[in-house]
């Protein structure tokens, strides 16, 4: 695979990242970007893992727990985001990364389908604020998503907002 060149693309940005993905930091960092826990330019949010339960065998917590973790911290961290930007008088870029399948399940399948129209919905309703939204879904976790989170959060896609990307694995 031929190696990408992404340095400078986030210089001066300041990037929070919630979750765990190495290639999303490591391509942040070789981007310029200053990965920070406060104050940001850039919120990621990564999601976990899910775990896979037959729709049939989901008690109400349990779908309520999916929905929460897939959904609703996204929701709340995005807007939370979304307010110190504006309080800031600055725009910013908000992005949902490893959005479940519908083959993992009906819980993450109604997750999924929830936070592909909440991006398209903040992505319109905050970009007259210079805020952008994306997600990419996949399960992917190697240097194709740390690529493609680092060009989304950065300038080269200004225009980009409201795009629900996916990322087919690597076998």
């Amino acid at each position: 695979m031929k190696r990408v060149e992404m340095s400078g693309w986030l210089a001066g940005k300041r990037a929070r990242i919630e979750g765990d993905s190495p290639a999303i930091a490591a391509a942040f960092e070789a981007a310029g970007a200053t990965l920070v826990g406060g104050e940001a330019d850039i919120w990621v949010h990564i999601a976990p893992p899910p775990k896979v339960k037959a729709a049939h065998e989901l008690t109400h917590a349990e779908w309520r727990a999916s929905l929460d973790a897939g959904l609703d911290r996204r929701f709340l961290g995005a807007r939370d985001f979304a307010a110190s930007c504006r309080a800031r008088g600055q725009g910013g870029a908000v992005l949902f990364v490893g959005a479940p399948e519908q083959a993992l399940g009906a819980d993450q399948a109604a997750a999924a389908g929830a936070l592909g129209n909440l991006t398209k919905t903040l992505g319109v309703e905050w970009a007259r604020d210079g805020i952008r939204v994306n997600s990419i879904l996949t399960r992917e976790t190697g240097d194709t998503l740390g690529h493609l989170a680092a060009y989304l959060a950065s300038d080269y896609a200004a225009y980009v907002t409201g795009a629900v990307v996916g990322i087919a694995l690597d076998d």
